[in-house]
Order: C-alpha cells, then structure tokens, then sequence
C-alpha cells in the first residue's frame, strides 16, 4: 500500500460501483467517433505501486487522450511523493469492496467476483456511451483478462491480451477446479483474441506453439532514454545493485550469486529489496523509486537474475524483468544469472549490455565480475546500455501501438486466421529483439 496518491474519495458515482476520475464524456464522444478508441481494462493502474504499473505508467503516459478510455479499481490511496505517474487519460473507477489486495483470502476472493461484475457492467457501458472499437487487457491480472473478454464478447469488439507475462503456465492453485477454470479462460481468451502482445519473443514463440497466431512484440519501455549518467569512477570497490523482491522461483540464483560475490575482495553487493530469510547478514535496503533510481545510479554493475529451479520454466525463458529497462534507462553493465536459452541471457549477449552467467556455478560469477573489473569492457558494456535505451523510448512505441490497435478488424472468432501475421520493419533502428512485429 506504499506509495499510493490519495484522490477521489467521496464522489457519489462510488455509490453505483463507477468513478470517473475525468468525465469529458460530450468530448470523447465527438473525437472517438473520428479516430477510433480503446478501453484499456487493468486490475492494477498508477499510482498503485507494482512493477506491472510502472511499465503502464511509462507506455500509457505517451499515449493520445483522444485513443484511449481506462477501466480499472477505485483502490484507496496513500498519500505519497514518490507515487507513479497517473497518465492523462479517461479513467473510470469500479467500486472495490476488499479490506487488501492480497490474493489467497477468501475476503479478497469476494471482492475479486463482485468487482468482476461491475468491471462487465461498467465496461459494456462505456463501450455504448464512447463508442469504443476495442477492448485492451492487461495481464497482470488474470481478473482484468476474464472481464476484458466478456466486455469484448458482450459488445462484439476486437479484443487484445496485452500479456506482461504467462497466465496459465504461471498457474500453481492446489485447488484443483480453481486451477481448471483459469487454464479454460486462458485458453478461451487466447482463441477469442485479435492480437496478443508479449514482451519477448520467446513468448511469441511460446504462444505460438500454443496455436496463437497474432502476436506483437511490445516490450517494456524507458520514458526518457537520454536519462543514461555517467558511470562511476570505480575505485577500489565494484559497486553491484540488485533492484526488486526476492521471490520463491529465483532463490536459487540469488544463492549462487551471494556465494560468488561473497568471496571476492573488491566487490559489494546491495539488495534494494524487502526483508527476506535468505538475505540474512547481507546489504539490504527498501527504497522509495526516486531513492531506488539514486542508487542504481551510484552503482557500477546491475544485477538481474532468474532461477534454474523454478515451478514454471516457460515464463522464467521468456520473461522481461522490468528491472532492466531501469538499468538500460540508468546507463549501466548488467551482470544476469540466468538459465540457459532465455530472453534475459539472449538479449545480454547479443547487445553486449554486460554479462550473463547460465551455469549453475559460484565461480562462473567471480570469472564475469573479473571480467568487469576492466575499465574498458566496464564502459563498453554501459555505452552498449545507453545504445539499447534509446530503442526503447516509449512515445516510439506507443505510436506503433496506436497504429497496430487502429488496424484490427473484426473479433477473431468471427474472422479466423489461417498465417502468422508478419510485418516489415518499420523502426529506423535494427533492434533486433524488440521490432514492431515479432516474425517467428
């Protein structure tokens, strides 16, 4: 709950289950009708603080007001100097009933199914009222796919999964119908789909597998990609910086890193992360964002890593931590412990942003901080960081959404596809990863 701004509290639309933090309904009415909009519905929307939200906040704050209706949870705010950025667009509100937002309880389960409701109702009628032609999903969450679908359905629009990561691979309820009913969503809403956007492309080609034809590689993007600072004299130590939670699934490379750096003289490690069991005796703080940037900034090498031991492989091969387009944004060499064949490791290695280590041993990753020791691959690395940032700025790639939302046509189960969608490239820069189409 840290982090949040405090606003639209008493408004009586609350009452009916619906805010509208603005309300230029004549307005949007008139453009809609010439250019075309979007209902963007998301469980989670800025300021509330989550990864997933900064990656929204940074896109959606490029993009056109005239394009885009926003659909998502009227959750209580905290006042706070470091909140994210809201973007300025149309932004209805749904009543939520939850005393949390913490998933597993049973008094956040009824919240969940009653906004649910409210999110289909709302939703079918901002379509009819703003003339909306499509309805954008956010993943996370697995509630803003199921009720953006049955908005989409309802109103017969295109829909669009904009899948930050894997939904039903990512799925370990011991409940046995819960977990059944998800993966029959997932699998509906893949099938319903006009287009799903991924990240990377190892989630086009997953989905691909799968039978999901049309998919577009959006990835994760930086607000100002000329932000880069110079990077730190390197004394007698090499400053190393791990941003983010420490979760269950990447322990095991978070062990392996620990035990390499613990050994070497001349290299420290700090975790920005929440107390954790494992990061006993080490350097550990948790920042505000501003702090956090401050500090990823002081250091010399950014550090990323993904567990070998993991319950779901798919999503740890194919994900994109939005921690690196923070290090990219920042200037900075990233030292990634990752598995072998995966996005982080692929995308390391063919930028020459830094090193990645996809063994499983200790000394793998005293070898690579050997390595960045040297002052010249040390500022390759970070100009080959800044090189990278500058390919993802995210007025580019919004306007290639734009663009891409804009040329859907009918709902996909009513106009199947028989190819995979491929386009040329359009961007000026050979991004090899991140083209404005993935061509498998």
């Amino acid at each position: 709950g840290c982090g949040r701004a405090s606003y639209i509290s008493d408004n009586p639309c609350m009452q009916t289950g619906c805010t509208s933090t603005t309300d230029p309904r004549s307005r949007d009415r008139v453009q809609s009708e010439s250019t075309g909009r979007t209902l963007v519905v998301s469980w989670h929307w800025p300021p509330t603080k989550r990864a997933s939200t900064q990656v929204l906040a940074t896109l959606f704050g490029r993009a056109p007001a005239d394009r885009f209706t926003v659909l998502t949870r009227g959750m209580r705010r905290f006042d706070s100097n470091d909140a994210t950025a809201i973007p300025n667009l149309p932004t209805h509100e749904v009543r939520w009933s939850g005393a949390s937002d913490d998933d597993g309880t049973i008094r956040t389960w009824f919240a969940s199914i009653i906004a649910a409701i409210r999110f289909w109702r709302v939703g079918k009628r901002i379509c009819r009222e703003y003339s909306i032609d499509r309805v954008l999903a956010v993943y996370p969450h697995r509630y803003s796919l199921l009720v953006g679908w049955l908005i989409a359905r309802s109103v017969n629009k295109p829909f669009v999964a904009y899948m930050h990561d894997l939904f039903a691979e990512t799925l370990i309820a011991r409940n046995k119908p819960k977990r059944a009913f998800w993966q029959w969503v997932d699998r509906c809403v893949m099938k319903f789909a006009s287009l799903v956007i991924v990240p990377t492309r190892e989630f086009a080609e997953h989905y691909q597998r799968r039978g999901v034809r049309q998919t577009w590689v959006l990835p994760h993007c930086i607000e100002s990609p000329e932000s880069a600072m110079p990077l730190p004299c390197v004394d007698d130590v090499l400053r190393l910086t791990y941003a983010g939670s420490i979760y269950q699934a990447h322990e095991d490379s978070i062990a392996r890193l620990i035990e390499g750096v613990s050994s070497m003289d001349g290299v420290s490690l700090t975790f920005l992360s929440q107390p954790h069991p494992m990061l006993a005796g080490q350097d550990v703080c948790w920042l505000d964002r501003s702090e956090a940037m401050q500090r990823l900034a002081d250091s010399h090498v950014l550090v990323v890593a993904l567990g070998h031991e993991t319950p779901y492989p798919e999503e740890v091969q194919g994900c994109f931590p939005s921690k690196i387009v923070d290090y990219l944004a920042m200037g900075r060499p990233i030292l990634a412990a990752v598995p072998p064949g995966s996005f982080v490791e692929r995308f390391v290695a063919e930028t020459g942003c830094g090193i990645s280590v996809s063994s499983r041993n200790p000394e793998d990753i005293r070898k690579a901080l050997e390595e960045l020791r040297d002052i010249k691959r040390l500022a390759a690395c970070a100009t080959a960081a800044q090189s990278e940032a500058r390919k993802l700025d995210a007025a580019y790639w919004m306007d290639e959404l734009t663009k891409r939302l804009t040329a859907l046509g009918a709902p996909a189960s009513t106009s199947p596809r028989s190819t995979f969608e491929s386009h040329p490239q359009s961007h000026p820069v050979q991004f090899s990863e991140h083209r404005p189409t993935c061509e498998v």
